[in-house]
């Protein structure tokens, strides 16, 4: 059994355990929602990131994207996910539950959210910025 810390809303650490179980993929052999392709881990400017080299699309974990996008714009979404989030048609790589789509507004307003994982799912330009200009390996 793995044990893995993950920040809360409030800024508190909690302490999750992930047990490997039948019929739940591996942090190692994760399929990308969109096209099915293998995600890969990598290494982005802000911590580890999840990328299909297929659709160029990926996850980040909540503590990642906090330490990208402003506190107020996560704590809301993160709150409206909580409480009054859409279910998507996508499902979480990791524990193959739905994710929680949140209206964010602006250009691209939906955000998909795992709230059980904590995982974002992000959609190639939105994983672009946040990566950066330097190109992952995984994605070379």
């Amino acid at each position: 059994m793995a044990q893995v810390n993950l920040h809360a809303i409030d800024g508190c650490r909690h302490h999750v355990h992930m047990r490997e179980a039948p019929g739940r993929p591996r942090l190692e052999d994760l399929s990308c929602p969109l096209c099915r392709g293998s995600l890969e881990r990598a290494k982005g400017r802000h911590g580890l990131v999840w990328l299909c080299r297929d659709c160029r699309a990926g996850a980040v974990t909540l503590p990642v994207l906090r330490r990208v996008a402003p506190r107020g714009f996560i704590n809301d979404a993160w709150q409206t996910a909580l409480r009054c989030g859409r279910r998507s048609r996508l499902v979480c790589p990791a524990c193959a539950e739905p994710f929680v789509e949140v209206s964010v507004g602006g250009d691209d307003p939906r955000i998909k959210a795992c709230v059980r994982c904590f995982w974002v799912w992000l959609n190639p330009e939105a994983l672009s910025t946040m990566l950066g200009t330097r190109k992952p390996a995984a994605l070379r």
